[in-house]
């Protein structure tokens, strides 16, 4: 019981930490955003959520080892391991006049008051106010404006991760990593689960066998992290713009939520030097990240009928606007050392990327 309680507490941590405080509590104008329509609000959303996701997806490949040498048939390990992943400085701002924002072909504008616009990894301050107008024979009428959002000023990402590993037979380890779905603020499910392999292929190599102390494997791991969380925005957004606000069923837009998945593969190549109290151990490898953020429900928007008369009513919104998938591939180097006292092992290791990972971690280890 101790035990699923401190594994409930550090998983709650780090939904609290990297999700609620970095991008959650950032989407409040997740509204206005959606105020300008599929195409252009799944431009602004890559560009600014991207950095997030892909330090999510780093953090993933992280932790799955700290050692070459698989376990014994039988031996089996369990490891609390912490990875934090450090996001490029070029990636805590984007240029918003990069996106093609508006559609001119279709008399709709886009006036952006500057050129730089922070990411969610970004500083704390506001974006470039961006101004959408539509010419109306002749005449630009308003229908959306807004600030782009704020960053986080937080330019890393933090997971904490459980695991257990068993030894099998001819130098295979399975390993496995879970985390039952968890609530967490006032409406955010987040569940975590994993797969990984490792293979000891020393014992392939002729000249090499025989070697102590070194040891040579293939890993190969697969993460998904999946989050939920309600969203609201309501018609009341476009007043002072709309000419008319109907809003008959107040309900008709509960539905808002958005859906993030983010899967992590990754493959290495690892040696270690294995000695009984220090282990040495390095890797090389890549890593794959996929990010699949959905907006599901229905979300009020503004319909531009002349100059003087635009509309927010149910025959105007919008339902599911966003399916969108954000891709990462990064090659990653890593080195580190493992301390081992008995059975318990404590472990730290660097990765070297373009989303480069410090690691620690703790462990109960028998072969």
């Amino acid at each position: 019981m101790k035990s699923k309680k401190l594994f409930k507490r550090l998983t709650v941590f780090s939904i609290v930490l990297l999700m609620s405080i970095p991008t959650y509590a950032q989407f409040d104008q997740l509204g206005s955003i959606m105020s300008v329509g599929k195409n252009d609000a799944v431009s602004i959303l890559e560009a600014y959520v991207s950095p997030f996701a892909n330090g999510m997806g780093a953090s993933l490949s992280g932790g799955w080892y700290n050692t070459a040498k698989p376990h014994k048939l039988g031996g089996f390990d369990v490891t609390i391991t912490a990875n934090l992943v450090f996001i490029p400085s070029a990636d805590k701002t984007f240029n918003p006049n990069d996106l093609g924002l508006g559609d001119p072909t279709d008399g709709i504008n886009v006036t952006i008051d500057g050129n730089e616009s922070p990411t969610i990894a970004g500083s704390n301050s506001v974006g470039p106010q961006v101004t959408y107008t539509k010419d109306i024979l002749g005449t630009p009428v308003e229908f959306a404006q807004f600030n782009l959002p704020k960053g986080s000023n937080l330019a890393y990402s933090f997971m904490p991760m459980v695991q257990a590993s068993i030894g099998l037979v001819k130098g295979i380890e399975i390993i496995g990593r879970y985390s039952p779905e968890l609530s967490y603020g006032k409406s955010g499910k987040l569940g975590l689960w994993g797969v990984g392999i490792k293979h000891d292929v020393k014992q392939w190599i002729p000249g090499l066998k025989k070697l102590p102390v070194l040891n040579i494997s293939l890993h190969g791991g697969y993460t998904k992290l999946s989050s939920t969380n309600d969203l609201n925005f309501q018609p009341e957004f476009y007043t002072g713009i709309a000419t008319s606000i109907s809003n008959f069923f107040p309900e008709y837009y509960d539905n808002q939520q958005m859906i993030m998945g983010i899967s992590n593969t990754t493959a290495n190549l690892l040696v270690s030097a294995d000695l009984p109290v220090i282990c040495v151990y390095g890797g090389v490898g890549a890593s794959i990240s996929k990010t699949n953020l959905k907006l599901e429900g229905n979300y009020p928007q503004a319909e531009v009928i002349s100059a003087t008369d635009i509309r927010v009513d149910e025959s105007t919104a919008i339902s599911d606007p966003i399916d969108m998938e954000i891709n990462s591939t990064d090659l990653r180097l890593n080195a580190g050392v493992r301390i081992k006292m008995a059975v318990v092992t404590i472990h730290f290791d660097y990765t070297y990327a373009n989303y480069s990972i410090a690691t620690v971690g703790l462990g109960l280890s028998l072969r």
